[in-house]
């Protein structure tokens, strides 16, 4: 491990308020955690320091120097200039930071079991509804979505599609009210940054599974629809276990 992931989340604070060092290094740990299970790819963009503050609940200034500490490990790059921004590098966090990522993970997951579970539910829930309801118009969009998910290979661009697909299937559920829990839960389950994980070694399932919902949710079999999304929501809590059983394999 670099001498830079053994100091990060760890700084004293040298005379700084101590409440805010400690939610930076918090902050600072899920961020490269996040990167670790694959919630951000390499090459992949973050999303703007404003909106990612507001999303995280907490200020720029606390955005600002958690990201200057997942820098200095060089597991982000700022670019300058038109296009720039915040970019995961490829730098490979098993090399810099899998402490980082194992102490996140052993403290996150047995506390976000019974959320997990709550999730799976809800998701089941408007996968039912989404198969009542479902309109041609949605029928349509399903099968373009889903035909575009299939012919993917990079991460960042079959997590964009995946989250299309489940907003679709959300959407097709029509209740608001719904739509806003699956939000909530989907940003309280991935570390509060609602980008699902997405590794590699998942995608084939994640495509048999959503070919499996899609087809349920267009033939309007209710049952069959929420007995497949509760099952295929477990992926999120699987793709993080692998994550950590990496962290674990290179710490030790």
């Amino acid at each position: 491990m670099t001498e830079g992931a053994e100091q990060l989340g760890r700084d004293p604070g040298g005379g700084r308020d101590p409440l805010r060092v400690s939610m930076t290094a918090s902050l600072a740990d899920r961020l490269v955690t996040a990167i670790a299970v694959g919630a951000y790819s390499p090459g992949e963009r973050l999303p703007p320091e404003r909106e990612l503050a507001a999303s995280l609940g907490v200020s720029r200034v606390t955005l600002r120097e958690a990201l200057r500490q997942v820098s200095e490990i060089g597991l982000v790059e700022a670019r300058r200039g038109r296009g720039g921004g915040t970019f995961v590098s490829t730098v490979d966090w098993e090399e810099v930071a899998p402490e980082v990522a194992r102490r996140t993970l052993e403290v996150e997951l047995p506390r976000l079991r019974e959320l997990f579970d709550f999730r799976c539910l809800v998701e089941g829930m408007i996968a039912r509804a989404a198969a009542e309801r479902r309109t041609a118009d949605d029928v349509a969009e399903l099968h373009a979505a889903l035909a575009e998910f299939d012919r993917v290979e990079g991460m960042i661009e079959a997590r964009a599609l995946d989250h299309r697909i489940h907003g679709l299937v959300t959407a097709a559920a029509r209740n608001p009210h719904l739509s806003l829990l699956s939000a909530r839960l989907t940003a309280a389950a991935t570390l509060g940054f609602g980008a699902e994980p997405y590794a590699p070694e998942f995608l084939a399932q994640a495509r048999a599974e959503h070919a499996e919902l899609v087809r349920h949710v267009v033939l309007g079999d209710a049952d069959s629809a929420g007995r497949c999304a509760q099952a295929h929501f477990s992926l999120t809590l699987e793709s993080m276990r692998a994550g950590l059983r990496k962290a674990v394999a290179r710490s030790t």
